[in-house]
C-alpha cells in the first residue's frame, strides 16, 4: 500500500467497508456447497440448476431495467436542461419587446398629458377672446380626451388662433397625440399578444412559472 495518510473519519469508513466485504465474502455460498445443501433436502440437482439460470436471469432483468431507467432519467434531464434554457431566450424576448412598447406607449401618453399645462400657459398669453376658445379646448382635455381632437381641429380653422404659431403648432400636436397613442397601443398589444402566444407554447407553458415570467401581460389604462 502507499503511504497516503487518512483522516479519522476517512479511516473508519475504510474499516466500515472492508468488513462488509469480509461478511460478504464469508456469507457467500458457493456452487458445490450450494448443490450439497439441496441434495440433503432432496431437491433434483436439474431443478437446482434450472432455478440457478432462473434466479440469474430475474437478476440480469433488474439490472437492465436499471440500466433503462437511468438512461431515461439522463435523457429527461437533458431534454429539461434544454427546454429551460430555450424557453428563457424565447420568453425573455418576448417580454423585452413588451416592455419596449409599453414604454413607447406611456411616452407618448404623458406626452399628451403635458399638453395641459402648455395650453393653460397659452391661453395665459392670450387676449379674451382667444382664451374664450381655448378654454373649450382645455375643458375637453380635462373631461373627455376623447373630444380635444374635434375641438382641436375645429379651433385650426379659426383665423384669429392661425396667425399665432404657438397655438396652432399646439393644436397640431393636441390633434396628432390621439393617432400616436392609437399606433403605440396597437404596437403594445401586437407584442402582448406575441408574449402570451409564446407563453402557452409547449414546453415553454412547463417552463414559465419556474422562470418567474407571467402568463398574462397586463394592459395599460
Amino acid at each position: 500500500m502507499h503511504e497516503e495518510k487518512l483522516t479519522h473519519e476517512q479511516a473508519q469508513e475504510v474499516i466500515r467497508e472492508a468488513v462488509r466485504l469480509q461478511q460478504e465474502q464469508e456469507n457467500a455460498v458457493d456452487a458445490q456447497t450450494l448443490e450439497a445443501s439441496a441434495a440433503e433436502i432432496g431437491v433434483d440437482p436439474q431443478h437446482l440448476r434450472e432455478a440457478l439460470r432462473k434466479v440469474a436471469r430475474e437478476r440480469e432483468r433488474r439490472a437492465q431495467r436499471l440500466r433503462y431507467l437511468l438512461i431515461a432519467v439522463g435523457m429527461f434531464a437533458a431534454w429539461f436542461v434544454v427546454a429551460l434554457f430555450a424557453s428563457q431566450r424565447a420568453l425573455s424576448a418576448a417580454w423585452t419587446e413588451v416592455q419596449l412598447k409599453r414604454a413607447q406607449l406611456e411616452n407618448v401618453q404623458q406626452r399628451k398629458a403635458n399638453l395641459l399645462p402648455r395650453l393653460e400657459q397659452l391661453m395665459q398669453q392670450s387676449n379674451q377672446q382667444q382664451r374664450e376658445k381655448l378654454q373649450t379646448l382645455a375643458d375637453a382635455l380635462r373631461q373627455n380626451p376623447d373630444t380635444a381632437r374635434a375641438v382641436a381641429e375645429r379651433l385650426l380653422l379659426d383665423p384669429a388662433l392661425q396667425r399665432d404659431w404657438l397655438a396652432v403648432r399646439l393644436m397640431d400636436e393636441i390633434t396628432g397625440s390621439e393617432n400616436r397613442i392609437a399606433v403605440e397601443r396597437k404596437r403594445f398589444e401586437e407584442a402582448a399578444a406575441r408574449y402570451e402566444q409564446t407563453a402557452r407554447q409547449f414546453p415553454i407553458s412547463l417552463m414559465r412559472p419556474l422562470l418567474g415570467y407571467p402568463r398574462t401581460v397586463e394592459r395599460p389604462k
